[in-house]
């Protein structure tokens, strides 16, 4: 895992309990004797790179979704994700963010009206990974139908 810029001793702390605590409560949630998702290992490669990993018996989808969620919400209120075993998704998480947030403040009129080529360009980002996105889930849903 790649961040933005280098991670604090007390950001590093917090990123490790944010994995350590997931870990616990489906560890206690599945009453699986404590070796679910037991002990994960969270290690700084350097400020900015981390590695992680979790040792599971079997990783629901919905599991998957929460943990990514804890890590969408880390990327957005303490340091930004660039990327996440080579995916730049939580990196485009915080180009949407300050797109909405630049939106927002021009619909408020809160700053002078701009133009922002840099903007349009992110536009155009965003709706390319939609595509994708969307031809992912076509993909996928034609090989379970298959299945």
């Amino acid at each position: 895992m790649l961040f933005a810029r280098p991670l604090t001793v007390e950001e590093q702390q917090e990123f490790t309990q944010i994995i350590k605590i997931f870990c616990k409560t489906f560890d206690s949630s599945q009453s699986l004797d404590n070796n679910f998702l037991a002990k994960p290992n969270v290690t700084f490669i350097t400020p900015n790179q981390a590695h992680y990993t979790v040792n599971q018996r079997i990783l629901a989808v919905s599991q998957k979704d929460e943990l990514f969620a804890r890590l969408a919400a880390f990327s957005q209120e303490v340091v930004g994700i660039a990327e996440h075993d080579g995916n730049p998704v939580f990196s485009k998480l915080g180009k949407l963010k300050q797109l909405q947030e630049w939106a927002q403040s021009q619909i408020d009129n809160t700053v002078q009206p701009e133009v922002r080529p840099d903007i349009a360009i992110t536009v155009l980002q965003l709706i390319d990974e939609v595509a994708r996105l969307q031809n992912k889930i076509k993909e996928l849903e034609n090989k379970s139908k298959t299945a």
